[in-house]
């Protein structure tokens, strides 16, 4: 029987794409010993911890804590490393050893080299191309390059998450490998938000919130703004950001000092699945300022749990939430505001986007997810 081995690096804390591979792994574990054999490349506990509930076989594995100047000699001295990749590489010899078939690299961000099997890997974002002037983006430009320019010459299968990231990778890195497919695979809703299950968590009455981690390119500042202009006509306003601390949280606090808004503008940190899920179902809206594409997970989210969605013009994102979403531009907190205020002070409105959510979220499910990725799998083995 053929193998697939998978190489899961994500941790909970990391959003969108961790709860894109938990996905992938369901969707491979349903059909582990069928038609192919499962072997799972651990990089943390996490992942050691739910292979072990599944009763998946796993093999420990340490990513390079020097990964950036690994990338960078595979670059350099290409002819050398083509062989040692092949024949000498930790990951290499595993995956011989193994007698693996395919490879799925889960996180596009991560480094791999030559490898002896076919090789699938997300990309979910070209962001460093596109905006490249945020400074978690400036400072890693170089190393980014390297990255997606060697996934383009070394990776059989590309999975994108729409046609507008199939048409950036394309123009983007024209000169990919040879015979080299790109899959579209959009987001879905994540399994713990279809199960619904919820845990209460201490919140106002009436709310709208932002689930992300506090990068620039996030684009808190500007809405916090929004919620200064706002308030002059909704003085019970309150605005909930959740999310881990990054470069911005400290410019974000700053922002709510200086225009008076600490009994606005709430910041809870870091959640479960369980109170994100509870946050959904009982705000007015979610808020999604961001300036990234070109789709992200929490608008499908919001819309599943019949929580209006309120989002960035910016790349796919108008499409990914059709007629159910309102969409403004980013840079503008009198848009992000004159949207809050539509949803904030019309009930009607909001149940109108809800039920528009409702039939938006259920063209692409986690079934359809599950089946074109197996199906995908299944056309490379």
């Amino acid at each position: 029987m053929k193998k697939v081995a998978i190489l899961l690096t994500s941790e909970p804390e990391m959003g969108g794409e961790h709860q894109y591979l938990v996905l992938m792994m369901e969707s491979l574990t349903k059909f582990n010993g069928k038609y192919f054999d499962i072997l799972a490349i651990c990089c943390n506990r996490f992942w050691r911890t739910w292979c072990r509930r599944n009763k998946v076989e796993s093999i420990n594995y340490a990513i390079s804590q020097n990964a950036d100047k690994i990338a960078e000699r595979n670059a350099q001295f290409s002819c050398f490393f083509l062989v040692y990749n092949t024949f000498f590489d930790p990951l290499s010899k595993m995956l011989l050893k193994n007698k693996v078939n395919l490879f799925i690299c889960g996180q596009q961000g991560i480094f791999l080299p030559k490898l002896p099997c076919k090789v699938m890997r997300p990309v979910h974002d070209l962001m460093h191309r596109y905006e490249p002037d945020f400074p978690e983006i400036k400072s890693t430009i170089a190393q980014r390059e390297i990255l997606f320019s060697g996934v383009s010459k070394l990776a059989d299968v590309i999975l994108v998450d729409s046609k507008l990231g199939k048409k950036q990778f394309k123009e983007s890195y024209p000169k990919g490998k040879r015979n080299q497919r790109i899959r579209i695979l959009p987001f879905t809703v994540p399994s713990h938000i279809n199960n619904q299950r919820e845990e209460m968590i201490n919140t106002p009455e009436k709310y709208v919130f932002y689930p992300a981690q506090f990068w620039m390119h996030k684009n808190h500042v500007n809405l916090v703004k929004s919620i200064k202009l706002v308030k002059e006509k909704a003085p019970d306003i309150r605005l909930l950001l959740v999310g881990s601390e990054k470069n911005s949280l400290s410019k974000v606090k700053k922002t709510i000092r200086e225009n008076k808004l600490e009994d606005n503008v709430l910041i809870l940190g870091f959640v479960s699945d369980e109170q994100i899920t509870y946050l959904y179902r009982h705000a007015v809206a979610m808020i999604m300022p961001s300036y990234f594409g070109p789709t992200n997970i929490p608008p499908l989210e919001a819309m599943t749990l019949g929580c209006p969605a309120i989002v960035s013009n910016k790349y796919a994102m108008g499409e990914q939430v059709g007629n159910a979403g309102l969409l403004f531009d980013p840079d503008s907190p009198q848009e992000i505001a004159n949207c809050i205020l539509q949803v904030w002070k019309d009930e009607e409105m909001r149940q109108y986007m809800i039920q528009k959510g409702y039939e938006q979220v259920k063209q692409w499910t986690v079934m359809d997810f599950k089946n074109k990725f197996l199906k995908i799998v299944l056309s490379e083995l």
